[in-house]
């Protein structure tokens, strides 16, 4: 990984920028069990929703939803009242990976495009009427709670400004394994946003503490990172988890190569989200919200 020196405190993106997010629209795989109305296939009861079934009348049925053709129907004479299961209101977990990686400045700022990512997401969040709950994960360092669950509108700036102010640091993903494990137990929407440059182990590991999970991967990218410059002349390399510097003679065939172990990195991590069953976006440089849009819409894509 090439470094261009330390990173600075990120921007911290406007309301504009923000609200470029709000039109996304993303679903929980499972369903959840919440008191609270929404938009998200359930097992709670309510007068409203997706056909559950039938049962039969009881001394506190609502009359209202007696089914008269199964009535009618029944040879023994039983009344059926139609039970319905109510769309729910959920909570969306953001995993932000904070790891010395992300520090990288290509074509773009790594830290940046994920801080970004992080407060539009909660604004779609927040517009869909779940809550956002968001942890930030330095490297081997302890989990950075940011913001615990909540639907005030003010949380999109909070989480933006938060991590604006917490420099990448630290090697690996044990702090976002941490973090996964004080989720709660009940099945909920998790995105992991992460340019996933750990060893591929750690990377399953997480995936597997957050199995009980719909885990929605965010990968990170950046062509200056993926294809260096392959001008000829000495260059500096700085690996941002580990912290090892190098000088290198830059070449077409270190070009090569390089480009190589970048595709089989990805392949590989293909591989292991179709493995968990994780519905992976990829980010390539800039976001593109419509991609974005598309990508959490159709379960994989690029933005």
């Amino acid at each position: 990984m090439v470094s261009q020196g330390p990173t600075e405190t990120q921007a911290v993106p406007g309301d504009t920028e923000i609200e470029r997010f709000a039109g996304l629209a993303y679903a929980i795989r499972h369903r959840i069990a919440s008191p609270r109305p929404g938009n998200h296939a359930s097992r709670s009861p309510g007068s409203l929703g997706r056909f559950a079934g039938l049962r039969a009348m009881s001394d506190d049925a609502d009359l209202r939803r007696l089914d008269l053709r199964a009535s009618l129907s029944d040879p023994f004479g039983v009344l059926w009242i139609r039970q319905h299961a109510q769309d729910a209101a959920g909570t969306v977990t953001l995993l932000v990976d904070c790891s010395g990686s992300m520090g990288f400045r290509g074509s773009v700022s790594r830290h940046a495009v994920a801080l970004s990512l992080a407060a539009g997401l909660a604004r779609a969040v927040l517009r869909g009427g779940d809550r956002v709950a968001v942890v930030a994960g330095r490297g081997d360092e302890d989990p950075a709670p940011i913001l615990q669950p909540t639907r005030r509108a003010s949380a999109p700036a909070e989480i933006a400004a938060a991590l604006a102010e917490l420099a990448p640091s630290g090697r690996g993903c044990r702090a976002l394994i941490e973090a996964a494990r004080e989720l709660p137990t009940k099945p909920g929407l998790v995105f992991l946003i992460s340019d996933f440059q750990w060893p591929l182990e750690e990377a399953e590991a997480l995936l597997g503490v957050l199995a009980l999970h719909d885990v929605r991967p965010v990968v990170l990218g950046d062509p200056a990172a993926d294809e260096p410059d392959g001008r000829f002349g000495l260059v500096h390399l700085h690996d941002l988890e580990t912290g090892a510097r190098a000088i290198a003679l830059m070449r077409q065939s270190l070009v090569a190569t390089w480009r190589r172990r970048a595709e089989a990195h990805r392949a590989e991590l293909g591989r292991l989200f179709s493995r968990t069953g994780c519905l992976p976006v990829f980010v390539d440089g800039q976001i593109d919200v419509d991609s974005l849009f598309e990508g959490l819409v159709s379960g994989v894509g690029r933005a």
